[in-house]
């Protein structure tokens, strides 16, 4: 019972939820009102999402095992002129219809998926936008490796 509780919690404070959520765990959100997870979609154990900056997930995505979405992060002028340390707010982060994030996969701030059928292979950091469909991408920093007809 209590996994379910912390499931039912989860989904009303994010901002947006579609039909057909299927969690396995519970993943750590921070930030959940600016999270919005389409339809279809499927979250596995131990993933990480930092929404602060917004984070919009498609419809029928998997989320694989430790991946984690930092939409966040410190601004690096302002660090080097002050020694403050102020996040950037506006790199919202974009997950297209029918990607596939590989099991410890990470996404960095302001990237947008926004090709269909993109697979993030295990273990890759993407740093720039995916536009191309049917592609996998993986490695540090991301890159296309394989394209599909």
């Amino acid at each position: 019972m209590r996994k379910k509780r912390k499931t039912l919690k989860f989904i009303s404070e994010i901002k947006s939820c579609g039909e057909g959520l299927d969690l396995i765990g519970s993943p750590e959100v921070c930030f959940p009102l600016f999270l919005t997870i389409g339809n279809n979609c499927k979250i596995n154990t131990n993933v990480y999402i930092h929404a602060r900056s917004g984070v919009t997930i498609g419809d029928n995505v998997t989320l694989s095992h430790g991946v984690s979405i930092i939409s966040t992060g410190y601004d690096v002028e302002k660090w080097l002129e002050s020694g403050k340390r102020i996040h950037k707010d506006d790199t919202p982060i974009y997950i297209g219809n029918n990607c596939w994030i590989g099991a410890n996969a990470i996404i960095l701030p302001d990237v947008k998926i926004t090709g269909e059928y993109v697979i993030i292979g295990a273990g890759a950091v993407v740093t720039k936008d995916i536009t191309e469909s049917r592609v996998l991408v993986a490695g540090n920093p991301a890159k296309i490796i394989k394209r599909y007809n």
